[in-house]
Order: structure tokens, then C-alpha cells, then sequence
């Protein structure tokens, strides 16, 4: 077998970062307000998390304690609350600020025969949701550590964000049969510079200014996105999440369904 014919039988995986890139902000500062506006989170609480977020952005903060922070807030409810809360916030605030240009390249990635996986920091269940909405094929994101009936920062588990998700985009490929030097890599963040130095094929979107120099000075492409899209239909999770969560959100799922006509 010729070389050339061994090269096009190399799977390609297409990774595309969520907040900035997909997504018209950040779904963590998108939810933080939700949770304001529903009377779940105290106006300085909001404060305080939203400079957080901006601390962890510009990597001046732990990912860990940024984390164990959301994750004290959310584990003032139960996991069935927040994902009630997620969906609302999901279907009103996320679905509309989806960039249409996103669909589009993951559509693109999708009729070459890519591989097209979500790849963000985000929790599991918003990165599922995002899957389905946009028609990727799969996700890799934080997993959601439950303790009884609540989310927890007792529980240490890997994140999906900067080492961490460059390390879980190399286990996707391992698991996939694919190498990184083929694969491409969609994001704004100059927290993600190891995986997009790892991929043989980056793309700034909507890049930040460090990230920006950094595209120039290699010559890296770089795209805009900026108009939304706009979805006729909202979709459902339909890829299962970790075990835990996942028991949680077909509960959940079981309590949308129609009851038997009366």
C-alpha cells in the first residue's frame, strides 16, 4: 500500500473550544447571571465569581481553586436542581448566542469525514447539550464530581482546561486510532496554547490579543465569528455523560416525559 493511500485512512478529529469560539461569551459568567437573576446566587457572589473567571482567563489564578469555588456554589443545590437550572439557562441564553459560523465549520468538518468533538472546560452535561445543538459527533469535558445528591469539591477530577485538556485530546486520539499531528483545533484562549501547539492544524477564532501575536508570528489562520445562529429546534443530551451524572440526568429526562393520557 502506497503511503499517500495510508495517510487518507488516518482518521482526522476536528476539536473545537466552546466559550469565545462556538459560543458568544462564556457559558461560566452566562449561568453565574442566571443564577443572580433567579435569586440562586447573592449579587456579590456574582462579583466575586465573575472576577474569578477573569483571574482564571488570564491564568493568574489555579483552574482548581476557580473550580472548587463554582462547585461550593453549585453544591448548595441538589445535581436535579442544577440541571433544571442549566437547561433553562441552556435553551434561553446559550442556544441564542451560538455562533452560525460554528455550525457551519463543524457541518464542514463533518462532510470530510472528521471526527468533531467539542472539546471545552466546561462541565460534561453543558458540553453535551452544545454537542447535540450543534450535531458534533462527541465531547470531551470536565466530569462531574457527585457526592449523594450534590456536586462537590471533596471530589478531584481531571479538567478538561489548558495541560489537562491537551491531555485528554491525546487520549481521544489514542482511543480513536488518530494522531494529533492531523487533527485540528478551533479556540480563542491563550489558555489553550499546549493543545493548539500540538495539533498540525490550528485556527484562531475570535482570538485574544496574546493569542492573536501568537497566530501571526507562526502564521496561523484566523477567523471571525460573529453572527448567531438560529436554531428552529433545541436539542436534547442524547450521548451518555459519567455514571453518576448520568443516573441524575435521565431522572431528569423520565420527569419531561408525558405521563399516560388519563
Amino acid at each position: 500500500m502506497a503511503s499517500g493511500e495510508r495517510m487518507e485512512e488516518r482518521k482526522v478529529i476536528a476539536f473545537f473550544d466552546l466559550d469565545h469560539t462556538l459560543l458568544d461569551g462564556a457559558n461560566g459568567n452566562i449561568y453565574a447571571l442566571q443564577m443572580a437573576r433567579e435569586r440562586m446566587m447573592s449579587p456579590a457572589m456574582l462579583v466575586y465569581v465573575v472576577w474569578y473567571s477573569v483571574l482564571y482567563k488570564l491564568n493568574r489564578l489555579p483552574r482548581e481553586a476557580v473550580y472548587d469555588k463554582v462547585l461550593d456554589i453549585m453544591g448548595q443545590y441538589t445535581v436535579l436542581e442544577m440541571i433544571e437550572m442549566m437547561d433553562r439557562g441552556f435553551e434561553r441564553y446559550i442556544v441564542p448566542r451560538l455562533y452560525r459560523e460554528g455550525v457551519e465549520q463543524v457541518e464542514w468538518h463533518r462532510r470530510k469525514g472528521h471526527i468533531t468533538v467539542i472539546a471545552t472546560a466546561a462541565g460534561e452535561y453543558i458540553a453535551e447539550r452544545v454537542r447535540a445543538q450543534l450535531g458534533a459527533d462527541d465531547f470531551i469535558a470536565t466530569p462531574t464530581p457527585i457526592k449523594g445528591e450534590h456536586m462537590t469539591s471533596e471530589i478531584k477530577v481531571p479538567t478538561s482546561f489548558m495541560e489537562g485538556k491537551l491531555e485528554m485530546a491525546e487520549e481521544y486520539c489514542r482511543r480513536h486510532g488518530a494522531e494529533l499531528s492531523d487533527c485540528y483545533f478551533y479556540s480563542d484562549a491563550a489558555s489553550d496554547m499546549p493543545l493548539l501547539e500540538a495539533v498540525g492544524n490550528p485556527v484562531m477564532v475570535n482570538p485574544q490579543l496574546r493569542l492573536r501575536l501568537a497566530a501571526a508570528r507562526r502564521g496561523w489562520p484566523v477567523l471571525k465569528f460573529k453572527e448567531h445562529a438560529r436554531f428552529d429546534e433545541v436539542a436534547r443530551p442524547q450521548k451518555p455523560l459519567s455514571p453518576r451524572m448520568e443516573r441524575f440526568v435521565r431522572l431528569y429526562e423520565s420527569s419531561l416525559e408525558p405521563g399516560p393520557a388519563g
